[in-house]
């Protein structure tokens, strides 16, 4: 049978997470012919290549590498260009795939057929799958409190000098049961879940390559991963938004389908940096708001006032008693992204901050309080 999904596992120097990963595939429900899986190799120096090209897997099973680091975009286009499959899932090599997870993903795939698929947000939770000893003190404390009711904890863990594995690929295998044991209990607000999963707005964010499929066509005909990404962060969210453009649809799956193997948080690079940012800003301009509004209030900091704001900007731009109110904030937003993106002369950028709080100064909608707070921000950009 010919391959659908094609399982594209980028990875950098993950081999103790990435073992168990592909472990798990072993142990999926959905047909093993039906499916690849192509481990996309940025350089690794930890043994990743002996890893993959020595593992038994009852599926069909990849190496392809870079001989040096290119960055999370040109990696995951390497696994693109190798794959075969009708539909492509990105899967981190630190993401714990549950049996049942392609059966879940073809599900949604059959009923949503252009839909983007995300596991976001309900494959956020995470596992302890190893112990690391460069775990914070802060880190080291909570495993320890995760760990200690369910009979995981070891003391002995406190003085270990190198990675322990507390979930064997024997444990995957024969579904023994230790993996529930080792999973941290989700800490996640249920607004937090609802607003992450709703796509009213910004629906694009539910890119994000920990867990999501796709239709490899529709990656081909965008090009794929912007290279221009090197640094972490917002490659995933880039290529979501132009997916978003084309009218391609976002889809979240509702059900857990697999779990972050959790690890020091020096590991993880920072969501959002300005550099990352500002090619955003280069690649699509400044027309949107949705991208602007990243200049003074970014998702990762706090989501739920980031969507509020697009929504309260919607509501008064379809309004006509707060219409001129709303194109002052979305003027705000796009001098703000501007003034990020190019860092003009502080007077210039300040002189039509004043004229836009002249325009709002006696407005008192719900729109205009916004516009406020956002002045307020922007003016901050020149400190």
């Amino acid at each position: 049978m010919a391959i659908r999904y094609s399982i594209i596992i980028p990875t950098f120097n993950r081999a103790h997470q990435l073992l168990l990963t592909l472990v798990s595939f072993n142990t999926q429900t959905y047909p093993k012919d039906r499916f690849e899986v192509i481990v996309a190799d940025d350089g690794s120096t930890d043994g990743t290549r002996q890893l993959v090209e020595g593992f038994q897997a009852s599926y069909p099973l990849r190496y392809v590498a870079h001989s040096e680091q290119r960055g999370r975009s040109a990696v995951r286009n390497l696994g693109l260009r190798h794959a075969t499959g009708m539909y492509i899932i990105f899967c981190d090599a630190d993401f714990l795939v549950l049996p049942e997870f392609i059966d879940i993903v073809s599900r949604y795939n059959r009923k949503y057929p252009r839909a983007v698929i995300s596991g976001i947000p309900y494959s956020w939770d995470s596992a302890y799958t190893h112990y690391y000893p460069d775990y914070s003190p802060e880190e080291k404390e909570l495993c320890r409190q995760i760990l200690t009711p369910s009979g995981v904890w070891n003391p002995a863990l406190e003085t270990a000098t190198e990675i322990v594995p507390l979930i064997t690929p024997e444990d995957l295998l024969h579904q023994t049961g230790a993996l529930s044991k080792v999973v941290i209990p989700s800490k996640m607000p249920a607004e937090m879940i609802d607003q992450v999963a709703r796509t009213d707005v910004a629906p694009w964010m539910q890119f994000v390559t920990r867990c999501v499929a796709i239709r490899r066509s529709q990656l081909q005909r965008i090009g794929g991963f912007n290279e221009q990404f090197v640094l972490y962060g917002l490659e995933d969210w880039d290529l979501g938004y132009r997916l978003h453009r084309l009218k391609i649809p976002f889809r979240c799956i509702k059900a857990v389908v697999g779990y972050h193997q959790e690890h020091p948080a020096h590991l993880r690079g920072t969501l959002i940096n300005d550099e990352n940012v500002k090619i955003l800003y280069r690649s699509h301009g400044f027309k949107d708001p949705a991208l602007n509004l990243f200049a003074l209030l970014q998702p990762s900091e706090n989501l739920i006032a980031y969507k509020t704001t697009l929504r309260v900007l919607r509501r008064g731009i379809r309004s006509k008693s707060t219409r001129s109110t709303a194109r002052l904030l979305r003027r705000t937003l796009r001098l703000a992204a501007r003034q990020f993106y190019q860092q003009k002369p502080a007077h210039v950028y300040q002189r039509s901050l004043r004229w836009i709080q002249r325009k709002a100064r006696y407005r008192k909608s719900p729109v205009a309080h916004l516009l406020r707070d956002m002045l307020a921000r922007s003016e901050r950009l020149t400190k």
